[in-house]
C-alpha cells in the first residue's frame, strides 16, 4: 500500500508539473488608427470632416476587428473631459461593446491643436499611469506612455503581474520633415534610455511620418545606443517605403483616397507606409508573458492590389465586407494597423524549483538554483541562449543527495557583449523534465560609453569612448538615409579614450547617427550639424 501511495505522489508532481510550466495562455488584439481630425466642425470647404456619419464608419471599422482589446487613436480635437471621457466613449466605444472599454488619460503639454488617446478593455487590462515623454513640438501632440497590467485569473494569488506599456505617436508630417521627426522621437528615446533600467514589454505605436526605414527616427527606435529599449518591425520589412511602394504593397497605409470625399485630407493615393506598431525585444521573444503572435501584423482594407490608386478603385477591393471599406475610405485618409499578442500567464513558481537566479561574477554569468523536490531528480542541465527561443545545454550538473539542495554554475566560457538567456532544465528520474523560470543578464559590453561632445556640432566633434580592453574600432557617420557619409578607423586602449573627428564641414546641416563598432558590439548615438 505504501508503494501505491509514494508511486502515485511521484507520478502527480511529474505530471502536475508538465502542466504548471505550460500555464495558461490568452490572446489580446491591439489597434491603432490615425482618425483624421475627428471631432473638428464642419466648414465651407470642408464639408464632411466634423460629419456625424464618422460615427458610424469608426464603430463600423472596431466592430469588424471583434472589439479589440487596445484601441488608440491619434490626431483627434477635444479635450480630455469632454471627448475621450464622454463624446468618444458614450457614442463610439459603447456602441462597438458596451461598458467594455475605459480610456487612460492623456495630456496636452505641447498644446498643440489635436492629440492621441488609448482605450483598454477592462475585463482584460487594469491601468497604472500615464506619463508625457516627449511634448517639446507644439506642432505634434504630445507622445504619452501608457502603463497597464493584465488582469490574470491567478493574479490575487501569484502576485506575478504582466506589464504593457503603449506608447502613441504622432510625427511631425512631410518629406522635409525628417530632422523634425529625428528630434521628436530621439526625445521620446532619451526619455525611455534614463527612465528603462531592466527589459519590458514596451510598444511604440501610430503614425511616424516615415518615409522610409533609414530615417533617423526610425533607427533611432529599431538601432538605439541602449538595447533594453530597442523597437522591433514585426514583420521585418524595412526599406524606402515611399520611394518603391510596389514592393511593400501589403503594408501601405497612406492614402485611402484619390478624390477629397469633403474632409479636406490628403489625395497621394496607396504610397507610403506610415502607420505601425513596433514591439520591444521580451514582446517578439516572449520572455516577459507577452509575445507577438508571428503572422498578425494586418494593415485592415489593404489587400496589396492597390498600390497608387484608391483602396476602392479597381480591381475590386475584397480584404473586407464593402461597408467597412467604405467606413475605412469615409473615414480616413489612413489605413489603421492591428496585431494580435499571446499572453502566457504563470504558475505561481515553477514546480521544485525554490529560485532560480543569474548574476555577474567577474563579468562573467553566475547562476544559483534551489530545488525542493531534488530526490525525483536525476541531474541538472543548464540551458543558454542568445535569443530567448532556441537553447542549448552549456553544462550537466550531477545531483547531490537530499530533498532540498542548492546548486551554483559559473559560465565562464561565455566572453560575449551581447544579452543572454538561461534557464535549467530539471531532469526526473522518470524520464520526464521540468524547467526553471528564464533569466537575463548581459555581461559589460566592449565599449560602455560613448559621448558626443559638442552637440549640437560645427566643424569638429570629439568622441568620449569607455572601453573594457584594446580594440580596434570602426566609427561610420550616417544621414538619415542610411548612407555613410565619413568613416575611419581608430585604435582604443583600455579605459577612456577621446578620438576627434575634423572632416564635418563637408557635411550639410541636419541630423546624423555615429556608429562606432568594436569586436562585434555596437554604439550608436544621434547628433546634429549646424
Amino acid at each position: 500500500m505504501r508503494y501505491i501511495f509514494y508511486l502515485f505522489t511521484f507520478l502527480f508532481l511529474t505530471i502536475f508539473g508538465s502542466f504548471a510550466q505550460k500555464g495558461l495562455k490568452d490572446t489580446v488584439s491591439v489597434f491603432a488608427y490615425n482618425i483624421n481630425n475627428y471631432g473638428y466642425a464642419s466648414s465651407g470647404s470642408c464639408p464632411t470632416e466634423g460629419s456625424p456619419l464618422k460615427n458610424g464608419y469608426l464603430t463600423t471599422i472596431l466592430k469588424y476587428q471583434n472589439a479589440p482589446d487596445v484601441v488608440a487613436f491619434e490626431k483627434f480635437s477635444g479635450s480630455p473631459k469632454t471627448l475621450a471621457s464622454d463624446s468618444m466613449q458614450r457614442t463610439i466605444m459603447d456602441s462597438v461593446c458596451k461598458g467594455c472599454y475605459a480610456n487612460t488619460t492623456y495630456t496636452n503639454v505641447s498644446g498643440y491643436k489635436k492629440v492621441n488617446t488609448l482605450f483598454y478593455k477592462t475585463a482584460k487590462f487594469g491601468y497604472l499611469g500615464t506619463t508625457t515623454i516627449y511634448s517639446g513640438d507644439n506642432s505634434i501632440s504630445d507622445i504619452n506612455l501608457h502603463k497597464l497590467y493584465y488582469k490574470s485569473p491567478s493574479l490575487a494569488t501569484t502576485k506575478d503581474t504582466i506589464f504593457l506599456n503603449v506608447i502613441v505617436v504622432h510625427d511631425a508630417s512631410g518629406s522635409s520633415g525628417a530632422s523634425q521627426r529625428a528630434t521628436e522621437i530621439g526625445g521620446a528615446m532619451s526619455w525611455l534610455s534614463t527612465h528603462v533600467t531592466t527589459p519590458g514589454n514596451y510598444i511604440i505605436m501610430g503614425d511616424f511620418n516615415t518615409q522610409n526605414s533609414s530615417e533617423a527616427c526610425f533607427q533611432a527606435m529599431i538601432n538605439p545606443t541602449d538595447t533594453l529599449i530597442r523597437f522591433n518591425e514585426p514583420t521585418n520589412q524595412l526599406g524606402d517605403w515611399a520611394g518603391n511602394p510596389q514592393s511593400f504593397a501589403k503594408y501601405l497605409t497612406q492614402s485611402t483616397r484619390r478624390v477629397d470625399p469633403g474632409d479636406c485630407a490628403s489625395t497621394n493615393t496607396m504610397t507610403t507606409w506610415f502607420d505601425h506598431i513596433l514591439c520591444t525585444n521580451p514582446i517578439i521573444r516572449g520572455t516577459k508573458n507577452i509575445k507577438y503572435i508571428p503572422g498578425t501584423f494586418t494593415v485592415i482594407g489593404q489587400d496589396g492590389l492597390h498600390t497608387g490608386v484608391a483602396i476602392n478603385d479597381a480591381p475590386t477591393n475584397t480584404s473586407v465586407p464593402a461597408d467597412v471599406l467604405n467606413s475605412l475610405y469615409q473615414m480616413s485618409e489612413h489605413l489603421p494597423v492591428y496585431l494580435k499578442l499571446e499572453i502566457n500567464i504563470p504558475s505561481s513558481l515553477p514546480v521544485g524549483f525554490n529560485y532560480f537566479k543569474v548574476s555577474l561574477q567577474n563579468n562573467h554569468p553566475f547562476l544559483q538554483w534551489q530545488n525542493s523536490n531534488n530526490a525525483l531528480a536525476n541531474d541538472y542541465e543548464i540551458e543558454r541562449s542568445e535569443d530567448g527561443i532556441a537553447f542549448t545545454t552549456v553544462r550537466t550538473n550531477s545531483v547531490t543527495a537530499g530533498s532540498v539542495c542548492s546548486y551554483t554554475f559559473l559560465d565562464a566560457t561565455f566572453s560575449s557583449n551581447k544579452q543572454v538567456f538561461y534557464r535549467v532544465k530539471e531532469q526526473l528520474k522518470s524520464g520526464g523534465y521540468l524547467y526553471s523560470n528564464v533569466e537575463t543578464i548581459r555581461p559589460v559590453s566592449s565599449i560602455s560609453q560613448l559621448v558626443i561632445a559638442p552637440n549640437p556640432v560645427s566643424s569638429r566633434m570629439v568622441l568620449y569612448i569607455k572601453s573594457i580592453a584594446a580594440n580596434e574600432a570602426t566609427i561610420n557617420i550616417i544621414n538619415t538615409l542610411g548612407q555613410t557619409c565619413l568613416s575611419q578607423q581608430a585604435q582604443l586602449q583600455d579605459g577612456e579614450n577621446s578620438i576627434a573627428i575634423h572632416n564635418l564641414p563637408s557635411l550639410t546641416k541636419g541630423v546624423y547617427v555615429v556608429k562606432v563598432q568594436a569586436k562585434g558590439y555596437v554604439e550608436s548615438k544621434l547628433f546634429v550639424k549646424e
